[in-house]
């Protein structure tokens, strides 16, 4: 997640009042390590102004982890049966529906972890580049194609959260100095193909956004 994107989120999430979205549910949520330090405006937008508010929630990952409070896999019954014991009203699930090849069968249980009148916040890159992990089925939908995924919910909010561009990027951390001799060394591995499209196009897939802007699509839908 960009900052730009935990920004938009936090701002979403404090127009909402406070029983609306709590408890909350964090699906993917990594560690919190990687909320807190790797990705810090994830904490600093998102979940710091949640806890401010007295906003209570659950982080839920895969992995086994501190910050993570249910571990497992959400098709397994005993895992769901741990969410349903949470009872969400707000489920959080960004950018995990270009990572799975069943989208489908995601939704379904999205749609089983929330009652009626509960609600669900999806966003997954719009324009963006290829990024493996493990896989990226390169789904980068419009808010209506988003939202078709979901039949038993209306639209609260949509729209698509424009970014910053990857020059902007490797500006910001590395100076301009740093920026050029990066691109250099990028065009010096530009031939090497032979080490595979899928370590290829993970290195260079970003330089068409050198100069455009990243994109999300985001949706806000309700339950019922």
């Amino acid at each position: 997640m960009r900052p730009s994107e935990a920004k938009a989120i936090g701002d979403l999430l404090a127009r909402m009042d406070r029983d609306e979205i709590s408890p909350f549910l964090n699906l993917g949520s990594s560690t919190a390590a990687f909320r807190s330090t790797q990705k810090p405006h994830i904490d600093r937008y998102i979940f710091r102004p949640l806890a401010e508010r007295g906003i209570e929630g659950k982080h839920a990952d895969i992995k086994a982890d501190e910050g993570v409070d249910i571990v497992g896999d959400i098709y397994d019954p005993a895992t769901m049966q741990r969410i349903h014991e949470v009872a969400p009203k707000l489920v959080l699930c960004c950018n995990m529906f270009e990572h799975v090849t069943d989208r489908e069968a995601l939704a379904r249980q999205l749609d089983e972890m929330l009652a009626p009148g509960g609600h669900l916040l999806v966003t997954v890159p719009y324009s963006y580049p290829i990024h493996y992990d493990p896989i990226d089925t390169y789904f980068r939908p419009t808010p209506d194609e988003l939202k078709a995924l979901f039949p038993n919910f209306t639209t609260v909010e949509a729209g698509i959260w424009p970014d910053t561009t990857y020059l902007h990027d490797l500006l910001a951390e590395r100076g301009p100095g740093g920026t050029l001799k990066h691109m250099a060394r990028s065009a010096a591995k530009l031939p090497m193909i032979w080490r595979g499209m899928h370590w290829w196009k993970g290195h260079f897939h970003r330089y068409l956004w050198l100069f455009r802007p990243y994109k999300v699509t985001a949706v806000l839908l309700r339950k019922g």
